[in-house]
């Protein structure tokens, strides 16, 4: 699918283009926010002068502010009309191979949909919409509270359950194949926890149908045939960065996980393999011992597969080291949790 190609730098000049003209509007003072605050108040009045302009009352408007932010997010359309079936979806940010700086898969996602004709949730009627309301900010949350006397609370409640809605609906109106900009998963990422899994139990994608244009970060702390088979794109869909974050978990805890993925046939002895190296190590040091040293412990034996011999894999007998370009600054900052969000994503989420 050559929607999943690595972006170009050509494209990727454009999402730095594309993120500092974003940043350059971020609504940062009280003012600001007000005026952000405005625009949606506006738009909620247009929608209450073109229900009533309609002869026939067959349009509606939402009974107050936060019930029209409401219905963008579950009425708007979620498909752009010029761009292609193949929808974008994206996480966090990453340093691409040919990026001089990190920047946000948003903006990789939306100048690849520019140049390759790909549907973007933000390019959308409904995610325009919605990005323009900046509800992530709190100056905007704080004015939209205290100019319409709104309950913050509500407010706070409402900003994060939009995104949420029309991610959903923009993940279901899938048609066919799909590509995700990621590096690393979350599990508790608007990617993570609502959008792949969507896609993985939608009839018309599933795991055979979603790429990876950015290359996953190498984890030094598996050996690189684990590391590898990850790495593809059926298994990849599946597992999250905290599965194996060295810091929390055990390569049993890890083989926990990997033995209850969906597996296609081509990788099932690899597969096999690597759930028996990681069911009988304690510790990633001894997963990663020498091989010899660990044919001294016997065969291998786990309950991951219960019944089945695997056959020891080894290592390479040369040391790894740090694998440069592969999406991230600093590789091991993909193995623990994400840090604080850039100031210009939306509070709570990603976007």
């Amino acid at each position: 699918m050559k929607e999943a190609a690595s972006p170009t730098r050509d494209e990727l000049r454009r999402a730095m283009e594309l993120e500092d003209a974003h940043g350059s509007r971020r609504p940062l003072t009280q003012e600001q926010g007000s005026e952000a605050a405005l625009r949606v108040y506006q738009d909620w009045q247009a929608q209450i002068e073109a229900a009533r302009a309609d002869p026939e009352g067959r349009r509606t408007a939402a009974p107050d502010v936060l019930s029209y932010i409401r219905a963008v997010a579950a009425e708007e359309p979620v498909t752009r009309a010029d761009r292609g079936e193949v929808r974008a979806f994206w996480s966090w940010r990453s340093q691409p191979e040919g990026a001089p700086r990190e920047v946000g898969h948003r903006f990789v996602a939306q100048a690849c949909g520019e140049s390759r004709g790909m549907q973007v949730l933000e390019d959308t009627p409904a995610g325009r919409k919605l990005d323009s309301y900046w509800l992530g900010e709190r100056p905007v949350r704080q004015a939209l509270a205290r100019d319409f006397q709104l309950d913050i609370t509500e407010v706070d409640e409402t900003s994060a359950q939009v995104w949420k809605t029309v991610s959903g609906r923009y993940a279901q109106a899938a048609t066919g194949p799909v590509v995700a900009f990621a590096a690393d998963i979350g599990k508790d990422s608007v990617l993570g926890a609502d959008e792949l899994p969507r896609l993985l139990a939608h009839e018309k994608v599933g795991k055979e149908h979603i790429g990876f244009p950015i290359e996953m970060p190498r984890h030094e702390q598996l050996p690189p045939d684990i590391d590898k088979l990850i790495g593809d794109e059926t298994l990849r869909s599946q597992w999250r960065m905290e599965d194996i974050d060295p810091a929390t978990t055990s390569p049993k805890d890890f083989a926990r996980k990997l033995g209850g993925m969906d597996v296609p046939e081509r990788l099932k002895e690899r597969h096999e393999a690597a759930l028996g190296r990681l069911g009988s190590a304690a510790t990633y040091a001894e997963l990663n011992a020498p091989a010899q040293q660990r044919e001294q412990r016997g065969p291998a034996v786990h309950e991951f597969l219960p019944g089945v011999k695997v056959r020891p894999v080894a290592l390479p007998a040369a040391p790894r080291g740090p694998t440069a370009g592969h999406g991230v600054l600093n590789p091991a900052a993909a193995l623990t949790l994400p840090p604080p969000m850039p100031q210009q994503q939306p509070v709570g989420m990603e976007r």
